[in-house]
C-alpha cells in the first residue's frame, strides 16, 4: 500500500474542510442575499434546502452513488443495532458502551436496509431534528438570520465530517440538554425537566449524567425533578438487573485506552518517564474531579442566569474541560457542542472567532484520522523525530489550542 492510499481519507477529510471553509466565506460574503432569498421562500423551506444540500446529498453522494460503506464507529454501532434489532438484551447478550435504548434506537432502520449506511442515515436526520429544535430554542434576531446560522453550521467541518462520513451520535446528548430548555420555555413542570434528562441518560452516553447534578440545583422544585429522572429510569434499571444482573454496568466498567487530543497527550512526550499515564483509571477519576470541580464552581457564578443560557454555558464547560483533561478523550468530541457554541452565544457577530471556529474544526477532522493510521501513538519524546508523529503531535496542539480559546470565550461570557 502507498503512502497516498494509506492517508487517502485523510487527504480527503482535508480537502472537504478546505472546500467547507470556502464555502463558508462565500456565504458570508453574500449573506445579505441569501438572508433575503430564506426570507422569499420561508424558514421551512430553507432548511429543507440546505438540509439536502449539505447533508442528505453528500449522503447519496458518498454511500448510494459511488456505494462507499459506512466507516468508524458506525460498523460497531450496526453490529448492536442489528442484535437489538433480534430483541436481545443489551448487556446481556451483546457488548455496548452506550446507554440501553442507543442500540434499540438505531436498530429502526434496520429493518427497511440492513447495512451501516442505514445508521449513518439515522445518525444526519437526528442531527437535523435537534438543529431545527436548537433554531426554534435559540432563535436569532429574525427567521432569516437563524436560518443563516444553521447554514454555518452545516458548514462546520467538524459536524460535516463526525456525522456525514463518522457517522458520530454525540450530538444527541445536545439534543437532550436543548429539549430541557424547550421545554422550560414552554413552562413545562420540573418534573418534566427530570423525565427528559433521565431519557437523555438511557438514550445517549454515562457522560450525560455530569449534567444532573448542576441542573438539579437550578430547577425551583428539586423534588419533582428527581422525582422525574426516577420514574423514566429505575423501571428500566430493574429490567436490565432482573434479566441481565450487573451487567447493566458494562459501559462504565470499560476501561478506556489513552487517546489524542487532550492535556495527557500533549504533555506525556515530557513526562513519559515517569510513568503517569500509564494509571489510566486513576487519571480518569482525577479528570472526573476536575470536571465536576470547575462545573461546580462556574455553576456558581452563573446562578444568576436562567436555564436558557445556564444549560449551554455549562454544557461548554463540562465537555470543553473534559477534552482538556480525560485521558480518552479525542478531537471527536467538538461535535458534542458545535452547535450550541454557534447558536447560544453572541459570537456569531464576531469575525475573528468564526475565522478560528473553521481553522480549529478543519485540523480536528484531520487529525484523528492520521492519529489512527499511523498507530493511535500515546507519543514520547523520542517519537517527535520522526517526521509522521511531529506532524501529528502539531495537529494535536492546534486542536488543543482550540478547545481552550473556545472554553475561555465561554467562561468569560456574561450572558
Amino acid at each position: 500500500m502507498t503512502d497516498y492510499e494509506l492517508y487517502e481519507v485523510v487527504y480527503n477529510k482535508a480537502y472537504i474542510s478546505i472546500i467547507l471553509c470556502l464555502l463558508a466565506f462565500f456565504a458570508f460574503k453574500f449573506r445579505i442575499k441569501i438572508e433575503g432569498f430564506f426570507g422569499k421562500i420561508g424558514t421551512l423551506k430553507s432548511f429543507g434546502i440546505i438540509s439536502f444540500l449539505f447533508r442528505i446529498l453528500p449522503f447519496y453522494i458518498i454511500y448510494v452513488y459511488y456505494g462507499y460503506d459506512a466507516q468508524s464507529d458506525v460498523q460497531i454501532f450496526w453490529k448492536s443495532a442489528q442484535h437489538a434489532s433480534k430483541l436481545e438484551l443489551v448487556y446481556r447478550d451483546f457488548d455496548s458502551v452506550y446507554s440501553p435504548f442507543f442500540a434499540y434506537i438505531t436498530a429502526l432502520p434496520l429493518y427497511f436496509w440492513d447495512t451501516a449506511r442505514a445508521v449513518t442515515l439515522l445518525m444526519i436526520l437526528i442531527e437535523l431534528l435537534i438543529l431545527w429544535l436548537t433554531m426554534k430554542t435559540y432563535p436569532a434576531e429574525n427567521n432569516p438570520s437563524t436560518t443563516f446560522k444553521a447554514l454555518i453550521y452545516l458548514l462546520l467541518p467538524g459536524p460535516y465530517i463526525f456525522c456525514v462520513l463518522g457517522g458520530q451520535e454525540d450530538i444527541w446528548m445536545w439534543g437532550f440538554a436543548c429539549l430541557v430548555v424547550y421545554a422550560w420555555q414552554h413552562k413545562k413542570s420540573d418534573l418534566m425537566l427530570g423525565f427528559i434528562t433521565g431519557l437523555g441518560l438511557l438514550t445517549t452516553k454515562a457522560f450525560f449524567v455530569l449534567l444532573l447534578p448542576l441542573l438539579f440545583f437550578k430547577v425551583k422544585n428539586r423534588i419533582k425533578f428527581l422525582m422525574g429522572n426516577l420514574i423514566v429510569g429505575i423501571p428500566i434499571l430493574l429490567i436490565l438487573y432482573l434479566l441481565g444482573g450487573d451487567s447493566f454496568l458494562m459501559p462504565i466498567r470499560l476501561a478506556q485506552d489513552p487517546m489524542a487530543v487532550n492535556m495527557w497527550s500533549i504533555i506525556n512526550p515530557f513526562i513519559w518517564d515517569y510513568g503517569l499515564t500509564k494509571h489510566i483509571k486513576l487519571l480518569n477519576w482525577i479528570g472526573l474531579f476536575i470536571i465536576l470541580s470547575v462545573a461546580i464552581w462556574q455553576t456558581i457564578n452563573s446562578k444568576s442566569l436562567n436555564i436558557k443560557y445556564f444549560i449551554p454555558k455549562i454544557w461548554i464547560v463540562i465537555f470543553g474541560i473534559m477534552m482538556v483533561v480525560q485521558i480518552g478523550a479525542y478531537a471527536n468530541y467538538i461535535f458534542i457542542y458545535s452547535m450550541p457554541l454557534l447558536f447560544c452565544f453572541n459570537f456569531f457577530k464576531q469575525k475573528a472567532f468564526l475565522v478560528f471556529t473553521f481553522i480549529f474544526q478543519g485540523f480536528a477532522t484531520v487529525q484523528p484520522s492520521f492519529w489512527f493510521r499511523i498507530g493511535k501513538p500515546f507519543l514520547r519524546f523520542d517519537n517527535l523525530l520522526g517526521s509522521k508523529f511531529a506532524i501529528e503531535y502539531a495537529l494535536e496542539i492546534v486542536v488543543f489550542v482550540g478547545v481552550i480559546y473556545w472554553l475561555s470565550m465561554v467562561m468569560k461570557n456574561k450572558t
